[in-house]
């Protein structure tokens, strides 16, 4: 079952939408763990986008740095997978910094 993170965001006057969406396959949680971002990944629900972006911003740097981690994956994950979907992660926070976590 894949991962869902999702940035809602809610103007004063409409009604809240879906400013950012993206999502990972199974297989992630012990890379996430390794590279500090499994919190601000799973435990962030409610929270601001701006309060979970470092977090994530470290973790990219962790695997930019070290590609070796690659070696924690299952034959299933894909190391650059996990790095897009970080980044991607990473960029809709600093867009939407007061736009609320979501998971799935």
């Amino acid at each position: 079952m894949s991962f869902v993170f999702r940035l809602i965001s809610q103007d004063e006057d409409a009604a809240p939408s879906v400013a950012f969406q993206d999502s990972i396959g199974p297989g992630y949680v012990s890379l996430w763990e390794e590279i500090g971002v499994y919190d601000a990944l799973y435990n962030s629900e409610g929270r601001e986008a701006r309060e979970v972006s470092r977090a994530i911003a470290y973790g990219i740097d962790q695997l930019n740095e070290d590609e070796s981690m690659g070696r924690m994956l299952p034959a299933t994950a894909r190391l650059a997978e996990a790095i897009r979907f970080l980044e991607n992660v990473h960029r809709g926070c600093t867009v939407h910094p007061s736009a609320r976590v979501e998971t799935q």
